[in-house]
């Protein structure tokens, strides 16, 4: 056997642990989303809202400044729960100066994890909506932080 039949081999064998994982994440994925129930789901974003409070509570808050997570999380947990957050109650709720949430949010626009859209009842208030595919990814990723706690709670 040569040297370059040994490469081709483990160049197939590479290809096929490659289409392996992606099926694997894939089911991972699609049994995630299946499992899932928004209520549940909203009430652990909650609390991992509270916990975060906690810690900044407890540790010196300006150790942790995650700014454009947290309009994130504010903006997936009002669509979880069906409601609409104005854009300066999203530019204050990252215990950030108003002007800092603001250049936050024109960034996370600029790249389109979100947008704003005008209040039908009042058109003076903008409200902040989360795109579409962020809402997908955040789902994703707090199902996925779920599951973890879940797995460790049980190993435990």
């Amino acid at each position: 056997m040569g040297i370059n039949q040994i490469i081709d081999e483990l160049s197939a064998i590479k290809s096929n642990i490659a289409e392996i994982s992606e099926k694997v994440e894939n089911e991972i994925r699609s049994e995630i989303f299946e499992s899932s129930d928004d209520r549940y789901l909203s009430d652990f974003v909650q609390k991992y809202l509270e916990n975060r409070n906690l810690r900044n509570k407890m540790i010196h808050k300006d150790l942790f400044s995650d700014p454009c997570w947290d309009i994130l999380i504010d903006v997936f947990s009002a669509r979880l729960n069906g409601k609409n957050i104005s854009v300066s109650a999203v530019a204050t709720a990252g215990n950030m100066p108003h002007t800092t949430g603001l250049r936050y949010i024109d960034t996370l626009e600029k790249i389109g994890y979100i947008y704003r859209e005008r209040d039908d009842w009042d058109g003076r208030r903008i409200f902040v909506k989360i795109s579409d595919t962020t809402f997908l990814m955040m789902k994703e990723y707090f199902l996925r932080v779920l599951q973890k706690s879940k797995d460790y709670r049980f190993a435990v």
